[in-house]
């Protein structure tokens, strides 16, 4: 990301507030803040939680839809949180817009954001680093989302929610949020997170697209003997059939089935590390086969099965946006797919911090 100078109140407007003010049909919450504080937060309908980006919900729902786990990855470290840009639109001049009420006092947007960047001027300019390497992506791209896409990708992520949580907890859920199935998908595609969220997608799966792609299933182990018992096991009746094996055996605490990945060469997974020699044995595999046992530096034993190879192409993105689109709603992008994105722009993003700031660390 080429680097320009940054203004204290373009930082300010992505200030990760725990509040913002809603539209005149707003609520409040009650926040328990230790003995005689009361915080009031004021909310808005139809902010959502997605990978890197946190805002907070009015509806149960709409969060689940948008947790790492609907799209097939399991829990994940939290990243810094980060507001979702100021709509076309909004009003720039919201100094005085009142974001919570503590002790029934008004907190104005101004005063919660100069002290966020007072208190925590790093982390705060980190935040809006993370947001603006998407930002400029998507401007660079011309990336637009129409209604008839965002409903489609609505659609898919109910569908998900739905499995994930069960068809009776499903719908026990739409009762008590007093939704219908169809006002569900309504609700989650007219939100604006969700139209970031599925931006955020797009770019990522168009970054993909250029680069060699693997897709792995990765067995993880404590014990080298665990690995190897596994690793002869895949050799004579398949990696599934090893994996059911394992699976049926219980061995929670010293063995581990990865939810399946998807990454560039340049880009591998880090949670744990794969590491780079693991990379470029799988690139020697075909489809279907699996590395030995290897030992990473996270001190694990892995045995790697390819899935999958894409061959990246130079295409530009008017030509394949359709292709992309199609790929995300037969199988989306995970949290950690997107989270190494992220922060692969964030590392390269030059920062330089006012004095007194520490240095930045490289992820």
């Amino acid at each position: 990301m080429g680097w320009q100078g940054v203004s204290a109140s373009e930082v300010r407007r992505l200030v990760p507030l725990r509040a913002r003010r809603v539209s005149q049909s707003g609520s409040t919450t009650s926040l328990g803040m230790g003995k005689g504080v009361r915080v009031q937060r004021i909310h808005r309908a139809g902010m959502i939680s997605f990978h890197a980006f946190t805002v907070r919900p009015a509806s149960l729902l709409l969060a689940l839809a948008l947790l790492p786990a609907a799209c097939g990855e399991g829990a994940a470290t939290r990243r810094d949180p980060a507001l979702r840009p100021m709509g076309e639109g909004e009003p720039r001049d919201r100094d005085e817009e009142i974001v919570a009420l503590l002790n029934n006092e008004p907190l104005s947007w101004r005063t919660v954001a100069e002290k966020a960047l007072e208190l925590n001027p790093k982390g705060t300019v980190d935040t809006y680093v993370r947001w603006r390497v998407v930002e400029d992506r998507r401007r660079a791209l011309g990336i637009t989302q129409n209604s008839q896409e965002l409903r489609r990708r609505a659609e898919t992520m109910a569908k998900q929610t739905r499995e994930r949580m069960g068809e009776a907890a499903f719908k026990a859920q739409l009762e008590r949020e007093g939704l219908s199935p169809e006002a569900y998908v309504e609700f989650v595609a007219s939100s604006r997170s969700f139209e970031t969220a599925l931006t955020v997608e797009k770019i990522v799966r168009y970054a993909g697209l250029r680069e060699d792609t693997f897709v792995v299933d990765r067995m993880l182990f404590v014990e080298e003997e665990d690995a190897r018992r596994f690793d002869e096991e895949a050799r004579s009746k398949g990696f599934e059939a090893a994996a059911d094996a394992v699976k049926a055996a219980g061995q929670k605490q010293t063995v581990a089935r990865k939810p399946r990945e998807t990454f560039t060469r340049n880009s591998p997974p880090v949670d744990p590390i794969l590491d780079e020699w693991i990379v470029e044995e799988l690139a020697k595999k075909k489809p279907g086969e699996a590395t030995g046992v290897e030992k990473s530096r996270s001190n694990l034993f892995y045995v790697v099965r390819l899935v999958e190879t894409r061959k990246g192409r130079e295409a530009a993105w008017a030509d394949v946006k359709g292709e992309i689109l199609e790929g995300i709603l037969a199988s989306p992008p995970n949290r950690a797919e997107i989270d190494r994105w992220v922060e692969a722009e964030f590392a390269r993003a030059k920062v330089e911090y006012r004095s007194g700031s520490p240095p930045r660390k490289k992820p």
